[in-house]
This record gives structure tokens, sequence and C-alpha cells, in this order.
């Protein structure tokens, strides 16, 4: 789990279809995501934070990630460029000025027409509750214009061109993603969460460079609120298989395929319940910080704030609810036998919990409903039960 980073965006209880054969669900790329990451390989040398990283990823994943390495030939000669030093230039901002990573940028990528439209789908706000109303303006501001200079980019250098001459990798990797999903899966999350979202669309990211190891990659959550007010729901997937020869697109695993699509769909049930009590996690916000658990966090997956980790616990039980609800055991105990070892210790306990919500659905219609029982765990710990839960699994 160390190498994985999982971040974060009509109702039916149906099941029992191949999930291919719904409309809601989809799986493809975006152009707009793809222009992004390439930038951000360009600039690896002009950051400030993370550098070493950056070049890192670059190194490890051109040997194993063919579309980075074909970016690497093609347009090593934009390292130097404005975009190269503005995209540096806005992650290091970013994480210094606004306590964000890169992950962020996912959203607004989606809420712009893709290139080389100059075009919103809808209105973009950037929103983050640790904020103030001016700091998530002066960051709203900031995305949009960087928005406008990739765009200028994409049509500047052609990078039409590029997803031309690789649109067989990427078609590959499509099919080959679409193999590992399970059936019937947006159904069984929307029967577990009791609502359910307008389109549910996994977006394969070759260019997106997650240093591969024990086939785990980097899923990335985004959403979009259409004009109608409905809302699509993103995955954006790194590739988690090293390609060694053709044929291979990266994503041939079926654990971890259905892992970061189930998960990355959660955080858009997930997120904003937790978000919007963050006046009932008082006790935990102080637990978070004087036990080991704010340490442990960062290092299993960057989670350094108390909401994020409990909204990574409540995705955690939805996934294992979610298999379960497909009659999928050996994958609901895989899951949690995973996650356990990856230090979510408060999964037991929320379990347990669950049964209430499970057994009484005419009180509890949706998941929202009851976030506030299932917070009750986390007020309700220690310092000392929490310390002892990560000892344990230390040894």
């Amino acid at each position: 789990m160390k190498k994985l980073l999982v971040v974060f965006v009509s109702l039916s209880s149906t099941l029992g279809f191949s999930q291919k054969n719904t409309s809601k669900f989809s799986v493809g790329y975006n152009k707009n995501i793809e222009t992004y990451f390439l930038a951000e390989i360009l600039s690896a040398e002009h950051r400030r934070n993370n550098k070493d990283f950056e070049l890192y990823k670059i190194k490890e994943c051109s040997v194993y990630q063919p579309v980075v390495k074909n970016a690497l030939q093609k347009y090593d000669r934009l390292k130097n460029s404005s975009i190269a030093v503005s995209t540096a230039k806005l992650n290091d901002i970013l994480m210094e000025k606004y306590g964000s990573g890169n992950d962020i940028l996912m959203k607004p990528l989606m809420y712009h027409k893709e290139f080389p439209s100059v075009e919103w789908i809808n209105e973009y706000q950037f929103e983050n509750n640790n904020l103030t109303k001016e700091q998530n303006r002066e960051a709203t501001d900031l995305i949009k214009n960087y928005l406008m200079e990739l765009s200028k980019f994409y049509t500047r250098e052609n990078i039409e061109q590029f997803f031309k001459d690789n649109k067989d990798f990427y078609s590959g990797g499509i099919e080959e993603y679409n193999k590992q999903i399970p059936a019937g899966f947006t159904n069984a999350m929307e029967q577990f969460y009791g609502e359910g979202f307008h389109a549910y669309t996994v977006l394969i990211s070759p260019m997106m460079m997650w240093p591969i190891e024990d086939n785990e990659g980097r899923g990335i959550a985004a959403e979009v609120v259409l004009k109608s007010g409905k809302k699509d729901i993103y995955e954006i997937a790194s590739p988690f298989v090293r390609v060694e020869k053709p044929g291979q697109f990266g994503y041939d695993n079926q654990f971890q395929a259905r892992f970061l699509s189930v998960h990355e769909f959660g955080h858009s049930f997930v997120n904003k319940e937790v978000y919007k009590r963050k006046d009932q996690l008082v006790k935990f916000k102080d637990l978070f910080e004087k036990s080991k658990l704010k340490e442990t966090m960062i290092k299993t997956g960057g989670y350094g704030d108390y909401q994020t980790c409990v909204a990574e616990h409540l995705v955690r039980l939805g996934e294992i609810q979610t298999a379960k609800i497909q009659k999928d055991a050996e994958r609901a105990e895989k899951l949690k036998a995973y996650h356990l070892k990856n230090n979510f210790i408060f999964l037991p306990q929320l379990e347990e919990k669950l049964v209430e919500y499970n057994s009484n659905r005419k009180k509890y219609k949706t998941f929202g409903d009851f976030v506030p029982q299932l917070l009750e765990v986390f007020e309700s710990s220690s310092v000392e039960f929490i310390d002892n839960k990560l000892n344990t699994i230390k040894k």
C-alpha cells in the first residue's frame, strides 16, 4: 500500500447483468488529462517541491510505460518551454500555499471541454473547507488561468497528432481495463449508498506516472456537475501493470482494477457526507495529531488530514459492502485483509456499526443518513486504542 495512492469526482438495485451493457458506465481516456500529465513530465526539472521524486518517476516509468517513453522522445525539446515552467510553478504554489497536490487538478480538467476547445462544461470553483473564501477564489483563478495556457499549448504543439499516433495503445488499454470490471458494480454501489449518479466513467491515463510495484497504481476521483444538475463521476487510473511486451497495456490485473474503480467512485458518495460534518470530528482531529495515526496515514497514502482519513476509511467500508452485495465473499474478505494490513484500523468497528444501517434501510434511506453514527467510531476512540492497533499491525 505504500506504493499505492488513491485520492480524491437513477437509483437502481438491479443486479445480475454485465456492467458493460449499461449505458451509465464506460471506459475511455481524456485528452485534457493526458495533456496535463505530459506537461507535468516536462516540468520536472523546474519543480521546487518533490523534484527528486518527479525525476525518479520519469526514469522509472519511461521503462515500462510506452506512452511516457513516446512522449519523452517527441517532446523532450520542450522541457524549458513556458508550459513546463508554468506547470511546475502551479504545482509548487498549490502545495505551498493551498496544501494541495495535483489530484485537485483532475476536476477542473474534466470541467473544461476537451481540448482544443477553450470552453467549459459548467462553472468551475475550487473548494477546500480548510481554506478561506478568498483563498478558494484565488486558487480558482490560478487554475483557470493555467488551463487556458494548457489549451493553447495543446493547439500550438499539435498534441492531437500524438493521440492519433498512439491511438492503438489507448484503444488497447481501454479494452484491457474493460475486461477486469465486475458485472453490475455501479448498481451494487447505488444499492448500498442509496443514491446514484448520471454516469460512471473510468479514464485510463497511460501518461500518468506512478512507479509500479506489486501491481499497485494510482487512482484519482473527479466529478462534474452538469448544467442540468446531474453529476458525472470519474476515476482516472494510472497503469498498474508493467508493459513488457506487445499486447500489454498496463491494466491487466483484475483485483487492482476492481479495487480502484469501486474505490474512486466511492469518494463521490462519501466525501460530501464527511466534509460537511467537519464540526462533528472535533475530538478525532486532536486524536489524529496526537497518536501515530497521522504519520502512518501519510506513509500509507499521503493522507495527512483527519477528514481525509475518515473518508478513506468509509470508502473502503463501501468497497467491502459492494462486494458482499454482489455475493463475492472472496473479494470482500480479500479487500478487508488488504485494508487492515494497510492501517485502516477502524474497519472492524465500522462494520459492526453498519449492521444497524443494513437492517434498517427504511429509517436510513441513504448512506449519508447514517454517517453521523459512523463518525462516532472515530470520535469515541483514544490515543491508546489507535497506537495499540497500529503497533499490532507492524508486528
